[in-house]
């Protein structure tokens, strides 16, 4: 189903872009993606930076200990390839903003070609819209098994009730 969803994604947005967007207006809009695509690509980056906790590992069910670390790896792939893409994207920009600067291109391509390159750069950024939900889906995911790790800590101050587990994402086949 994701798959599906990233498919849809990019072909649309390829299509609008070809259909509704004249090649000539795509220079001030490459100059604002070119300048916006590093910058997330570097909060990416940062995130997947942030440590695993270190403290009370031992009283963790092995298991579910082991279901916590896999989903740290699923994460840290999915900031990994949406790296990639950014990065993809941001030099594929630069080089076809390079490329048609200065007017180099004006009155070489034809009406077709110069919907092509609308399609692609609509293309791109369906493709970085696209990998960013399986970013956050995959960080929610994470989050809500660090809650209920932590929930099911043992207490020893205080024989207080463990508070209630909150999903932050459903689980599969709900």
């Amino acid at each position: 189903m994701n798959w599906l969803l990233n498919i849809v994604t990019v072909t649309g947005l390829a299509g609008l872009f070809a259909a509704l967007v004249p090649a000539h207006e795509l220079d001030e809009l490459m100059l604002a993606l070119i300048a916006a695509l590093p910058v997330m690509a570097a909060v990416l980056v940062l995130r997947a930076g942030t440590p695993m906790p270190s403290a009370g590992w031992e009283r963790i069910d092995p298991v579910r200990r082991h279901r916590f670390t896999r989903r740290l790896v699923e994460r840290t792939l999915a900031y990994r390839r949406a790296v990639f893409i950014l990065s993809g994207t941001f030099l594929a920009l630069a080089a076809m903003f390079a490329v048609g600067k200065g007017g180099v291109l004006d009155g070489r391509l034809t009406d077709w070609q110069e919907q092509l390159v609308a399609a692609v750069v609509g293309g791109l950024l369906g493709l970085c819209g696209s990998c960013l939900p399986e970013v956050l889906r995959r960080e929610c995911a994470v989050a809500d098994i660090q809650k209920r790790l932590v929930d099911e800590l043992p207490v020893f101050r205080s024989n207080r009730p463990g508070a209630q587990i909150v999903r932050l994402v459903t689980p599969r086949g709900a």
